[in-house]
This record gives C-alpha cells, structure tokens and sequence, in this order.
C-alpha cells in the first residue's frame, strides 16, 4: 500500500521499482538498498502506522461483538465450518446486519418427479 500504491503520507506516487516487484528476494532487497535510509524509515513508519491502526480496529471490533465471537466459536467448535448464511443468522442475533450484506435465506427448490 505504501511504496507501490502511494498510499501515506510520504506522497501519491510509488516508490517500488520494477525489480522490487519480482518474486525474487534478492532482486527486492537490491531495490530496498537503492533507497536512502531516511526513505527506507519513513516507508517502516507509514507500514507500522497503518498496521496498528488496524490492529485497534480489529480489537475494537472483538470487544465490541464478543458475544457473538463467542457463539460463532461455540458453533465452530461443534461443526467445524459455517456456511455464509449460518454465520449471518448466528451474527443477526447480536448486531444489524446491513441491507447491502443480508442474503435472502434461501427456498427449497420442490423436486420434480
């Protein structure tokens, strides 16, 4: 997000070369040495920046709906795997899910004979 997307406040450009887009380490490594180190830090801070606003994010987010964590867990624990649908029924029970991300539950279909 930061160095290839621009996405800090270091500026709107991208500050990733090509060759550190390769799947090579040794090409990525090269092009993080072709950068000062005073860029090299700005570019750590913006990343640990935005990875612990989102770490508070995520806290916040399991204190606020622990209830619901819990028995999703208890499900889990019982079933293993959740569809989409039973996962939005057990979270309904705790919180508003919006309009956008509700699923109409869905009607069996009658079988033809």
């Amino acid at each position: 997000m930061v160095t290839t997307f621009g996405m800090s406040d270091i500026g709107p450009w991208s500050l990733m070369e090509a060759s550190a887009q390769s799947g090579d380490v040794i090409m990525r490594m090269m092009a993080r040495n072709s950068m000062s180190e005073r860029l090299a830090e700005d570019i750590d801070a913006a990343i640990k920046r935005i990875s612990d606003e989102a770490y508070e994010i995520a806290l916040d987010h399991i204190r606020n709906n622990r209830e619901a964590i819990d028995k999703i867990v208890e499900v889990l624990l019982e079933k293993e795997t959740l569809t989409g649908d039973e996962f939005r029924a057990i979270l309904s029970e705790f919180a508003e899910i919006p309009v956008e991300n509700r699923v109409p539950p869905s009607t069996p279909v009658p079988a033809t004979v």
